[in-house]
């Protein structure tokens, strides 16, 4: 069954509104499907935050952009971070557009709240809403879901938000060459440009419509060619920008430009409309871009912003592009629809292909099975009877708590000499896609974070933060807590007791 998907894409830079809303986040992308044989989608919206996090380094070279965030404390999921008004106009734009799927970056979590305004499915750990089911697929550690937009049938989303600073049009604007800002891009995203796509292309090789939206802190190698850069006195000399070529190499179409081909008679500006982050000698470029991979073409492109909503509530324009498909057969699986499930609460999976589903608990005993004689569809698994702890779903990992179990972490050792790493365990984490662990002065606030690493969404683990952390390393002598907060956010959940460097 062909489907066709429009996706609009709009970007909330790094968790900041507009002044006249009130300062938060809710980045997202999305696009809707229609009724029918053959379904008709109309246009999506979509604000991105980062995929990689905050990279939080103060701001000190010309090239850098900064960030905003807010503090406060909660419990193991914590409170969402946005305020009403901004929320209201990010429903108000998707409602708007007809969106069917929104994926969510920096949303700080407010995914579910969005989604629940919205009376839709949510993927706090890819930052992924829908009308439609979501699934995340066990293998896909958070860097994509399935959205199920016909019975048995599946579209992979991915989004990602590449480092934001330093800026590689600010290094040009600032006399920088062509030499230089190829190092700056090789240096600060090409890598996490590579990460993104990964796992993309063999989904599309096994005829899966893939897309891979966000904002991406680069312009494209489409867009500073030699005709722009006689055209435009911001553009002193083509580039052939490393990220976005990347993403061509792994077979990622930029939608945009293959509805608009010529750079110079349709630039598509998506920084800036205006806002917080605004430069005083600001340098407008398209960053954010609709990419897609595997069966399909592109009908249509367009940028939308503050023209379309008032007031608008990101300081990035967004696209809209429409794309003809067909949604494919997902892969053999049994994917739980939450990885952190309270004691008391069913365990929810969805399956495809298989013909029983199995929840094993940590020695591998079998606890339940279900047979599942049709194709694909849902289990439940009863957990009243069941004992705190991780569980596997055919091989998927699953962790029970009681319900009012706070989130912990806690470093091994309680003095640690200067350079030493420090060594963290965790439990019973929210598993967002952006909670990190940072080590905080003792009495600090959460915004006087010192060095961090990310948990990969895991809900228990290990992790070590030194020299590879991101951050001032090393500590210098002193006391200090480590803290884990969820979704890239500045509130905490759980404190560990006071450790000391000397």
């Amino acid at each position: 069954m062909p489907v066709r998907v429009d996706l609009r894409h709009t970007v909330g830079r790094d968790e900041q509104c507009r002044d006249d809303l009130c300062h938060c986040g809710a980045p997202c992308v999305g696009w809707s499907v229609g009724p029918g044989a053959v379904c008709q989608t109309r246009d999506v919206p979509a604000w991105f935050g980062r995929r990689w996090g905050r990279r939080r380094e103060p701001v000190a070279a010309t090239a850098q952009r900064g960030d905003h965030a807010g503090q406060a404390c909660g419990g193991r999921g914590a409170e969402p971070d946005a305020c009403t008004e901004t929320l209201t106009q990010v429903k108000r734009v998707i409602q708007s557009a007809g969106a069917d799927i929104v994926g969510i970056q920096e949303p700080e979590r407010n995914t579910s709240r969005i989604a629940g305004l919205l009376g839709w499915y949510a993927s706090d750990r890819a930052h992924v809403m829908s009308r439609f089911p979501i699934i995340d697929p066990p293998n896909s550690d958070g860097l994509y879901v399935f959205v199920e937009v016909a019975p048995g049938r599946v579209v992979a989303v991915a989004n990602t938000h590449l480092p934001s600073d330093p800026y590689g049009p600010y290094l040009v604007r600032d006399g920088g060459s062509r030499a230089d800002v190829l190092k700056l891009e090789r240096d600060t995203r090409l890598q996490a440009a590579k990460d993104a796509v990964e796992p993309l292309p063999n989904l599309a090789e096994h005829g899966i419509p893939v897309f891979l939206t966000g904002d991406f802190n680069s312009p494209s190698h489409l867009d500073w060619t030699p005709a722009v850069a006689k055209a435009r006195a911001d553009v002193p000399f083509s580039v052939d920008w490393p990220a976005s070529h990347a993403l061509a190499d792994a077979g990622m179409v930029d939608t945009y430009r293959e509805a608009h081909s010529d750079p110079v008679k349709d630039p598509g500006f998506t920084w800036t409309p205006g806002g917080p982050e605004e430069d005083a000698h600001e340098v407008f470029d398209r960053i954010d871009w609709v990419l897609r991979a595997g069966p399909g073409h592109t009908v249509a492109s367009r940028v939308v912003g503050e023209g379309d909503v008032s007031p608008y509530p990101t300081d990035h324009r967004g696209v809209v592009s429409t794309v003809d498909v067909r949604p494919a057969v997902p892969p053999t699986m049994a994917a739980p629809a939450q990885r952190n499930v309270d004691l008391g609460d069913p365990i929810v999976v969805t399956y495809h292909g298989t013909d029983a589903v199995t929840l094993r608990d940590s020695s591998g005993r079998v606890v339940a099975r279900q047979q599942t004689p049709r194709g694909n569809g849902t289990v439940r698994f009863a957990t009243k009877a069941l004992s705190k702890g991780r569980y596997e779903v055919n091989g998927a990992p699953v962790w029970l708590y009681p319900r009012d179990e706070p989130a912990q972490v806690r470093t091994t050792r309680k003095s640690y000499r200067a350079g030493q790493p420090i060594t963290v365990d965790f439990a019973n984490a929210p598993g967002m896609g952006l909670d990190w662990i940072s080590v905080f002065k003792q009495g600090d606030g959460n915004d006087a974070y010192l060095v961090y690493a990310y948990t990969h969404s895991e809900i228990e683990g290990r992790l070590t933060i030194g020299a590879d952390g991101i951050g001032d390393w090393p500590l210098p002598p002193g006391r200090y807590v480590v803290r884990l907060l969820p979704d890239d956010g500045l509130r905490s959940v759980a404190e560990s007791k006071p450790f000391t460097v000397s």
